[in-house]
């Protein structure tokens, strides 16, 4: 009995602190839609399948320290929707992607740097992004991710 109490207390703890993380998660989503005018006629936040892939892609970039990224090439590519990604900030801002037109994330930049100085905008094809760094210098480049994974496939063997 008192092994049953035990667990439903862990469960409860559990469930609480889903709870709260998602408290402070809408909180932060509602500080950036009423800090941005017209916020949902721009962006939309993207759904669970998207966040993955947007891990993923993260967790290939190569990273010269928390937040800042190493460029290696740059491509002059021209975007036109992305995902904007916090690359530094609390957990729950980490976890905040934004989905819009590039040119309405960029004239809005003065006030997606208050949330983080190191941003990433990720075109939708998961193959081009745009890193901001703390001075607002933006660096545009590529990421072959099919050679990534077939180094990480060589790496394996």
């Amino acid at each position: 009995m008192e092994d049953d109490l035990k667990r439903l207390l862990e469960q409860k703890k559990v469930e609480l602190k889903i709870r709260q993380k998602r408290a402070a998660m809408q909180q932060l989503k509602e500080r950036l839609i009423q800090d941005i005018e017209r916020f949902h006629e721009k962006y939309r936040y993207v759904d669970e399948v998207e966040a993955e892939k947007i891990q993923d892609f993260i967790s290939k970039l190569d990273f010269a320290r928390p937040g800042q990224l190493n460029i290696k090439t740059n491509s002059g590519w021209i975007h036109d929707t992305v995902y904007l990604c916090f690359l530094m900030g609390s957990k729950e801002l980490l976890e905040i992607y934004i989905f819009g037109k590039y040119d309405d994330i960029i004239s809005d930049y003065d006030e997606w740097e208050i949330f983080s100085p190191y941003l990433l905008l990720i075109d939708e094809d998961f193959n081009h992004y745009v890193y901001i760094d703390e001075d607002g210098q933006m660096m545009e480049s590529q990421i072959l991710l099919n050679y990534i994974h077939q180094t990480d496939r060589l790496t394996d063997v």
